[in-house]
C-alpha cells in the first residue's frame, strides 16, 4: 500500500507542477498588463536611492552594483537589471523607442503607451535558451533585462516601478 501513496502522490506533484507552468502567451499578456496599469498608479514609489545623477526607487532586494554616467548596472538574485537614461529628453521623448523598434525587429510584443506628459514602451524578444530580453522605457530613460517566462511579469513590474519613480538632478 506504501507504494502506491508515494506513487499516486509523485503523480499528483507533477501534475501540480505542470498545471502551473505559466505559458508564454500568458506571461507576456501578465507583463503588458502591468506595463500599460502603471501608468495610472496610486501612487508612485518614492526614490530612495541617490545616484550622482539620477534618484530612483530601489526595490528590496535589489542593488546597484555599476554606476557610470547615464548608466546603472542593478542587480537582483542573479538577474541584471540595465539602466540609461538622457536627462536631457523629455518623459514623452521618443528617442530610445524609435532605436528599439529599429533594434527589436523580433519582438513578440512592442506594445507603446502615452498618457498625460509620458511616452512609454515594453519590448520583449526572444533570446536564447528559452528566454526573453525584456526592454521598458518611458520618455529618455530605460531599464532592460534578460529573464525566464515565470520572470516576464516580475521583471517589467520592477522596471516600470523604478522607471517611474526617476528624477534627475539638476547639472550645475
Amino acid at each position: 500500500m506504501r507504494p502506491f501513496i508515494l506513487l499516486v502522490t509523485i503523480v499528483s506533484y507533477i501534475l501540480l507542477m505542470a498545471g502551473c507552468q505559466v505559458s508564454e502567451e500568458e506571461a507576456v499578456e501578465a507583463a503588458k498588463n502591468i506595463f500599460i496599469n502603471s501608468f495610472s498608479p496610486e501612487e508612485i514609489a518614492e526614490a530612495n536611492f541617490e545616484a550622482a545623477q539620477v534618484d530612483f526607487y530601489l526595490p528590496s532586494g535589489m542593488e546597484v552594483t555599476e554606476e557610470i554616467e547615464f548608466n546603472l548596472q542593478l542587480e537582483k538574485n542573479d538577474q541584471i537589471f540595465l539602466m540609461f537614461f538622457i536627462p536631457i529628453e523629455p518623459w514623452d521623448s521618443d528617442v530610445h523607442l524609435k532605436r528599439d523598434q529599429e533594434f527589436e525587429k523580433d519582438a513578440i510584443i512592442f506594445e507603446e503607451f502615452q498618457e498625460a506628459d509620458k511616452l512609454g514602451y515594453l519590448a520583449i524578444s526572444p533570446n536564447e535558451e528559452g528566454s526573453y530580453k525584456v526592454i521598458v522605457g518611458i520618455g529618455g530613460a530605460k531599464m532592460t533585462t534578460i529573464a525566464t517566462v515565470a520572470d516576464l511579469a516580475e521583471s517589467t513590474e520592477i522596471m516600470t516601478e523604478i522607471l517611474h519613480s526617476v528624477q534627475y538632478k539638476n547639472e550645475s
